[in-house]
């Protein structure tokens, strides 16, 4: 059902509580991800340490969701940014699409889930 995340694991992380739920994964959406979708720009001012510190910051909270083939793919271009990222940098993008729709996806169902209870 989900390509990117584990339900399970978002769940256990924070304890069931939806509210809280929600509002990580909208702040998740809303910076982690698109922080990471506008990394071109800084790739083609050579900002390789403002992309490191980027890629650092994003992956503990990807593994909180379960999201470890993200996480896989930002450790492969880690490995070395200059050379790697322009040829991992659209599977990237489409597996960070996948991420939010998966996250969007997972929201919608919770709400419908505590709208109902």
């Amino acid at each position: 059902m989900y390509k990117q995340i584990k339900p399970d694991m978002i769940f256990h992380y924070f304890d069931q509580d939806i509210e809280l739920i929600n509002e990580i994964l909208e702040l998740v959406m809303d910076l982690n991800i698109q922080d990471l979708k506008q990394l071109m720009p800084l790739y083609d001012l050579g900002e390789i340490a403002a992309i490191k510190q980027k890629f650092h910051k994003s992956k503990p909270v990807f593994g909180f969701l379960g999201a470890s083939g993200v996480n896989q793919h930002i450790e492969k271009i880690e490995e070395d940014i200059q050379n790697k990222f322009p040829i991992h940098h659209n599977e990237l993008l489409v597996l960070l699409d996948e991420l939010e729709t998966d996250l969007q996806n997972f929201l919608k169902k919770t709400m419908d889930k505590k709208d109902l209870g």
